[in-house]
């Protein structure tokens, strides 16, 4: 059986030696405009929006967006910063407006320095919180008002912590005590009736051991709503206020320091009316923010194509065949 026989073709043997060197400076050719195209996308690539508009005409739209996002974002914050501004505002004028109303003789810039030295104007404080506490509504030029939980009000508070045991005689130079804290607490309705008097140690079974006393605490809630951004064309906000008088006697060195502390909540209404535009501006609100969302997320897409294209150009750049490369150009 003839075996067939094996022809192979040589370009040193067969081929025409100007078809073997045109093959070979098309192959330099195809790579050269390879190399070329790759360096007009680098060039183009990092062109800023102006070069590219004069460059092939195409429009700045990643910059529009990126401007107008930069826009609504300074809006938004500005807004924010107005209403945010009547928030804090009235949080510390609500604050001061306590101390004035539950502290006896309080002045602006007393904090550090507000302080009792003697028993009677230890009861005299407590007292006059609790009366000024029960007449609010009668004396508070602001829309405060108790709290309620169900259909009652909560009551204050009057708590008072103790050593559990204490025999102190100084002038002996003895002591026993017993370290432990103990707390004992009186609570007064916001009904209480006054009958035209002031509350004291009379009416209340509330007496204090000052050789053992460590602090006195009246703790009680408020609330009430910031009217002032219906003027601003926004809902208003109601307030939770959580009191605190504290009568410091930790040291016992004869010097009870006064405090006032408030914790506040902030929380949307639970029925409200404004009759006017104020509902119409919140939609719009609303609307501004859909439309902000929806500008960066588009910003956010082209941002990400920007980046994966600036990869896929690296990876052309760094490759050792550009012609498989450059032929999958990401869309």
């Amino acid at each position: 059986m003839e075996n067939p026989e094996v022809t192979v073709s040589s370009c040193s043997a067969h081929d025409d030696e100007n078809l073997c060197s045109y093959k070979r400076h098309s192959s330099v050719s195809q790579e050269a405009l390879l190399e070329d195209q790759l360096r007009r996308k680098l060039k183009f690539f990092f062109m800023n929006p102006c070069e590219k508009f004069w460059a092939r005409g195409r429009k700045p739209w990643k910059l529009g967006i990126q401007l107008l996002k930069i826009v609504m974002v300074t809006v938004q914050l500005v807004v924010f910063g107005l209403s945010n501004q009547m928030v804090v505002a009235f949080k510390e004028e609500n604050t001061v407006a306590f101390k004035h109303l539950f502290l006896k003789g309080y002045m602006d810039g007393m904090d550090d320095t507000y302080a009792v030295y003697t028993q009677t104007d230890v009861y005299d404080q407590i007292f006059f919180a609790i009366n000024q506490y029960l007449q609010l509504p009668n004396i508070s030029v602001g829309n405060h008002a108790y709290e309620k939980r169900g259909a009652e009000e909560t009551p204050l508070a009057v708590c008072q912590q103790f050593y559990k045991r204490g025999i102190i005689c100084p002038g002996n130079d003895t002591f026993d005590i017993d370290p432990e804290i103990v707390t004992d607490c009186l609570y007064i309705e916001p009904t209480t009736s006054l009958d035209n008097t002031t509350m004291g140690k009379h009416n209340l079974n509330f007496t204090l051991d000052f050789p053992r006393l460590v602090a006195v605490q009246l703790m009680f809630n408020l609330k009430a709503i910031n009217l002032q951004t219906v003027r601003h064309h926004e809902l208003p906000d109601c307030y939770d206020f959580t009191l605190r008088i504290v009568f410091d006697n930790k040291a016992h060195s004869g010097r009870i320091k006064i405090s006032l502390d408030n914790d506040i909540a902030i929380r949307e209404c639970k029925d409200w009316h404004v009759s006017g535009s104020i509902q119409k501006n919140t939609h719009y609100m609303m609307i501004f923010d859909a439309f902000v969302i929806l500008t960066c997320l588009t910003s956010l897409i082209l941002c990400t194509r920007s980046v994966i294209k600036g990869i896929w150009l690296q990876r052309v750049g760094t490759a050792p065949s550009l012609e498989s490369l450059v032929l999958c150009k990401p869309a």
